[in-house]
């Protein structure tokens, strides 16, 4: 008597089911608008709730903070990284918005918040720190500068991405989320804590 090999092919293959189901839905959902409303609703509030905060820790160290043009830059830099979550979840969740209009809208998002982010940050390159004031410590710029024009990148990434129905599409746009997160939440700590150390 022989031993039976079981083999599992196609739709009794729970694995493989799983595997196809996989591959064949994530694309699509890449390019679906529609998809992502339950995420882009959850990061409205998320990114709004954090304005808010931002704000408050700001008022604590007005003085110190209006008394630094750097630092007022930078408290500028938290606010519009956490605005800029706020705005593309906002243009994702319109209705009836048709998937090149939201692209365009992306891309020029990306590259409003790059050129900002860089007018944010010229003084951060030019100026030297004085020592007598208050201020972020040393070799800040490199993360400031990798979180605020990264958000940007990615964000045009997306929308780029997402018109040419190749390349990830909205999935650029989580990451750009994290990223924009990570940077405003870095600043407003070095607004609130750092500067007094």
């Amino acid at each position: 008597m022989h031993p039976t090999v079981c083999t599992w092919h196609g739709a009794g293959n729970p694995l493989a089911t799983l595997r196809e189901s996989a591959a064949s839905l994530s694309p699509r959902v890449a390019y679906r608008i529609g998809e992502w409303s339950d995420f882009a609703l959850a990061h409205v509030g998320a990114s709004a709730a954090l304005l808010g905060l931002v704000f408050v820790g700001i008022s604590i160290n007005l003085r110190d903070i209006i008394g630094s043009g750097s630092l007022v830059h930078r408290a500028a830099e938290a606010v519009i990284l956490l605005g800029i979550v706020l705005a593309t979840a906002t243009v994702v969740l319109i209705p009836g918005q048709r998937k090149d209009v939201l692209s365009t809208e992306l891309i020029l998002l990306g590259a409003a918040l790059f050129a900002v982010v860089l007018f944010l940050q010229r003084d951060a390159v030019t100026q030297f720190p004085d020592p007598g004031k208050p201020g972020p410590p040393r070799g800040s710029i490199a993360v400031r500068r990798a979180f605020g024009l990264g958000a940007a990148g990615l964000i045009a990434v997306a929308g780029i991405t997402l018109a040419a129905e190749v390349g990830g599409g909205l999935y650029w746009w989580p990451a750009a989320v994290l990223v924009a997160y990570i940077g405003a939440l870095t600043n407003a700590w070095i607004l609130l804590v750092e500067i007094l150390r």
